[in-house]
Formats: C-alpha cells, structure tokens, sequence
C-alpha cells in the first residue's frame, strides 16, 4: 500500500511501499531533522524541498558540487534550514560523513532518503567490471551504506522513517539496463526485509520503497 506521498514530483509514478502496523513517528515533519541523498537534482531535490516545506531542517548529499551549491543556496533563500554535503554514497566513510554533519549541526537524525542513483545501458555481456561496479556501488550499495549508518541514528532518536529510491526496473527486468535492474531489485527486497525486522525490532521506525517509472 502507499503510505506517504512525499510531495508532488510531477510524474507519474507507481510507489510501491512497506508499511509499520501502528506508524512511524513521523506524524509531523516540522523541526524534524532529514537527509537525502542525491539531492541537487531530479526526485532528491523535488522530495527535499517537500520536506522543507513542511518544515523539516535538512541535510542535502550529492556528488556534484556545483549543483548542491546551488541547490542549497536556492533553498536556504526560501528561508529552509539546510546543509550541504559532497559525498559518493558508493563510499561508506563519504555516507558516514553526512551523518556526522546531521548529528553536528541539527543534534538527532529523524528521516533518511536514500535516493542517489545512476544508470548506464547495452547488452549485458557488453559491459565491463567497471560498468557493474558503478551502478552497482552508488545504487544497491549506496542504500546499503545508507542504511547501516542512518537506521541507528533514527532508532536511537526515537523514531522516523526511511525512504529507498528504487524504479520499476525493481519490479521489471527491461533489457539492455542490466547493472540498473539488478541493483534496483536489490534494493526493493532489501526494503522489505529492512522494514519487516523494523517491524519487531524497532517499530518506531517505518520504510518506503518508491519505484518510479521516467521522471521528468
């Protein structure tokens, strides 16, 4: 079922979700505190600002520098509270480093989007190591790495919620997206197991799995 919108992206999308009996915690996003992931652009940016919207001060991550300048410069000249961190989420110390800042600057850590990703296409027994390595490292073990480091800090805040970007390519398997496909099925099924042990071990804590289609 759909348990959160997490605004208006503008696109349609089939959101695929994993819901805690008994909610998460986060019936307000006001003075809460978030990051996410992949942020200066697409679904990252159009999803933080709906967070800040609401309210919720922010941490915005993103490999590209001069698009996460921009980015925050554009939301604190709303009057949002943001910070802004480079960070390759395919690295666990760069994802640890994002964290650090969230807990520094905003004292606790409430919700996580793990929403970086890339892509890249062509038969499958084309591409190289270092093509598999790359989707494989920023979009399976980048929510991995997420979820390692954000999923305690919001247990021991009490609660939140966890959002992993995935894709139809989740649920599907279109050809020549091979490195893609696998990765995004990996993170629907990591969602699930996430949040059913959640479920018993922490149930404060809900998780959602969005897998759109094309995004504009």
């Amino acid at each position: 079922m759909v348990a959160w919108n997490p605004g208006d992206l503008r696109a349609p999308m089939l959101r695929v979700s994993i819901a805690i009996p008994g909610g998460d915690g986060m019936d307000s996003f006001d003075g809460k505190v978030g990051v996410v992931t992949g942020a200066a652009s697409g679904i990252g940016r159009a999803l933080a600002a709906g967070l800040a919207a609401e309210g919720m001060r922010l941490v915005l991550a993103d490999v590209e520098a001069s698009a996460l300048d921009a980015a925050v410069e554009q939301f604190r000249s709303a009057g949002h509270t943001v910070e802004g961190v480079v960070a390759d989420v395919s690295d666990r110390a760069q994802v640890e480093a994002v964290a650090a800042v969230a807990i520094d600057r905003f004292g606790a850590l409430h919700f996580a989007a793990n929403n970086a990703g890339v892509a890249i296409g062509g038969p499958a027994w084309e591409l190289t190591e270092a093509d598999w390595q790359w989707v494989l490292g920023v979009d399976l073990w980048g929510v991995i790495h997420g979820v390692s480091v954000f999923t305690p800090l919001i247990i021991e805040a009490g609660g939140g919620h966890i959002v992993n970007t995935a894709s139809m390519a989740g649920l599907t398997s279109t050809p020549f997206m091979a490195p893609y496909n696998v990765a995004k099925h990996g993170v629907v099924t990591l969602s699930e197991t996430l949040a059913l042990e959640l479920a018993m071990l922490a149930p404060t804590v809900g998780v959602t799995v969005v897998c759109p289609g094309w995004v504009k």
